[in-house]
């Protein structure tokens, strides 16, 4: 039961990346309008773990029967097999995925997309966009790879003082150990 409700999250978390559009285009008189980005797939070739490495990584996912993985067309970044991260819970959809790891005292989220959003000329975007951003219990850390946008969205269960909720390098360091395991062109 637990299980499935985490999927679910998982599920509306991709919902909610998905629903963005709407949210955004609400003040704006033209749609804001999201868009497919073009995957550089020959660099996502070359970058692509070796076959041990991939395999260390997949073997426990597939043990799970995770949704959606075989569908995704994007390049799947995960987390190498080796540290406490266990196997995520993972959710893939088309174009986007989530993968949710459970260190102990925190919660990793890793999201994929490839798609963005392209917003109407008369809408004023007041965020701009960085690497590392401090959230009410944790941090969010965003990238691209290969055309695709990622974030790593580390939640802590003392955010205050738990340094993967504040010190920018461990989530930095983080995107730099993932593994490009899996993800097919369409």
């Amino acid at each position: 039961m637990a299980r499935l409700a985490s999927l679910q999250a998982l599920g509306a978390s991709l919902l909610m990346i998905a629903g963005a559009t709407a949210c955004v285009a609400a003040g704006a008189a033209e749609p804001a309008r999201r868009v497919l980005t073009p995957i550089d797939w020959p660099a996502a070739g070359q970058a692509r773990a070796s076959a041990a490495q991939a395999d260390a990584v997949l073997r426990p996912l597939r043990a799970t029967a995770p949704a959606g993985l075989a569908q995704v067309r994007i390049p799947v970044l995960l987390l190498p097999a080796e540290g406490d991260w266990g196997a995520p819970r993972f959710h893939g959809q088309g174009t986007a995925y989530a993968a949710l790891y459970a260190p102990a005292g925190a919660k990793l989220g890793l999201f994929g997309s490839a798609t963005h959003l392209v917003a109407p000329s008369d809408l004023k975007l007041e965020h701009a966009g960085g690497a590392f951003e401090s959230i009410g219990d944790g941090a969010d850390y965003s990238f691209t790879r290969f055309g695709a946008a990622y974030t790593l969205r580390m939640s802590c269960d003392e955010p205050l003082k738990d340094k993967r909720c504040t010190d920018p390098q461990y989530l930095a360091d983080t995107a730099r150990a993932l593994l490009l395991v899996a993800g097919e062109k369409p």
